[in-house]
């Protein structure tokens, strides 16, 4: 999905301020062409062509991360832009705690000790190689699991333990909200977290949209949301 038109902005904002930090600037003597050049060559060190193809999520975080390594003010800068599952276990563990959890916490007394029991049920390596506390989601990897096929002897990856709990928890809270009779829509709204579901949710977006292009209003744009369940 291509970025919105805050994070283009956004962009261009770090961009400006990464060639001054660089003296990538006429003042300087650099071409219009030459500084396009450094631009292009940033991005392609990232993975990707041109701006147009960054994704809204990894990608950009990965892009703002070489900028602010380049300007100089991001001493973490560095660190997560050679590693982006950082930012992946931030996304994903706000999704748990923003989304799912409230969620659960309409069919579940102590959500906590469920996902407590999940985490070491699934990470017996933490009673062995860790201390004497209850495990919690910072304490889960975000990097993918790699495991040798029996068969061919290929490494084969996996979703990282992080991503595993986010998905177990979905599935917990899938089947207790079809137990309890409740629809996503339902159960989001009684929770009083963002609904965006398609049936009733993104209707209305569409039409409320489809009438302000109509009367010339401009709509907007929300930022795209990985929805877990």
């Amino acid at each position: 999905m291509i970025l919105s038109a805050p994070q283009v902005s956004r962009f261009w904002r770090e961009w400006a301020k990464t060639c001054k930090a660089m003296n990538w600037t006429r003042a300087a003597g650099m071409t219009s062409g030459q500084i396009d050049a450094e631009r292009k060559r940033i991005l392609a060190e990232c993975g990707f062509e041109s701006l147009t193809a960054v994704d809204r999520v990894t990608g950009f975080t990965k892009v703002l991360k070489a900028l602010q390594v380049l300007q100089g003010d991001d001493l973490d800068a560095g660190i997560e832009a050679d590693d982006t599952t950082i930012n992946d276990g931030r996304v994903l563990r706000n999704v748990i705690l923003t989304e799912i959890v409230p969620c659960l916490e309409l069919y579940v007394d102590n959500v906590q000790a469920v996902m407590t029991d999940i985490m070491q049920d699934k990470n017996r390596w933490w009673k062995i190689d860790r201390p004497a506390r209850e495990m919690n989601l910072m304490d889960l990897p975000t990097q993918p699991v790699i495991r040798l096929d029996r068969k061919s002897g290929q490494p084969v990856e996996f979703a990282s333990p992080l991503k595993q709990m986010l998905m177990t928890l979905s599935r917990v809270l899938n089947e207790k909200r079809r137990a309890a009779g409740d629809s996503i829509h339902a159960m989001k709204i009684r929770a009083g977290v963002p609904c965006h579901c398609a049936g009733i949710c993104r209707k209305r977006a569409n039409q409320t949209a489809f009438v302000a292009a109509l009367a010339g209003v401009p709509v907007p744009e929300e930022a795209a949301i990985e929805q877990p369940f």
